[in-house]
């Protein structure tokens, strides 16, 4: 979804913002009896991004309509109403269309989209990132512990350990389990 929106929407910002930063500029795109291409072309651009995150369409209206509406909704509102906005001003004659060629919003439309899709996709990838280093901690605490049993050590899995028995710690090892210091001295991470 990422990909295709990121596809579509660089065309569509150069198409629909190019002139305001002086690019260069396709001929096809100028003047008014060209409006109908500009605003079809940002049009046909947009319609691909909106199909890819059609999800957001979907899950926000449904719950726009159960009454609990959510972030999709914001998404779905957004975006929808900017794409019938351009919809309206290029439905009518050639003057029409062109005296609101700069005011399509079709870019707006899409780059909600894009950019949420982006903000969706770099949350994954720190979710992701988060629960891999959550499973190297849990890798590196120990599965063995040293205890005392019939006055000798004895080491035995952790969840072998009973409430009340001494887990003996030395000097370099990692504690194993939670507990109280009953005797001896040294630092502890």
């Amino acid at each position: 979804r990422l990909i295709v929106s990121l596809v579509c929407l660089v065309p569509l910002m150069y198409i629909s913002m190019g002139h305001m930063w002086g690019w260069p500029f396709l001929n096809v795109f100028h003047g008014a009896e060209n409006g109908i291409t500009f605003a079809l072309t940002q049009m046909l651009l947009t319609l691909p991004i909106m199909y890819v995150n059609r999800k957001y369409y979907i899950t926000g209206f449904k719950t726009l309509f159960h009454g609990a509406p959510n972030m999709d909704s914001l998404i779905a509102i957004g975006s929808g109403a900017a794409f019938t906005y351009g919809i309206i001003a290029i439905h009518g004659d050639k003057e029409f269309a062109h005296s609101y060629m700069m005011n399509l919003y079709f870019e707006s439309a899409a780059m909600i989209l894009a950019l949420i899709t982006l903000g969706k996709f770099l949350e994954s990838r720190a979710k992701g990132k988060t629960s891999q280093a959550i499973e190297k901690l849990i890798d590196l605490s120990p599965k063995t512990a040293v205890v005392i049993r019939d006055g000798k050590e004895v080491t035995v899995g952790v969840d072998d350990v009973q409430i009340g028995e001494i887990v003996v710690v030395k000097a370099g090892q990692s504690v194993p389990l939670d507990g109280v210091i009953v005797e001896g001295n040294g630092a502890i991470d």
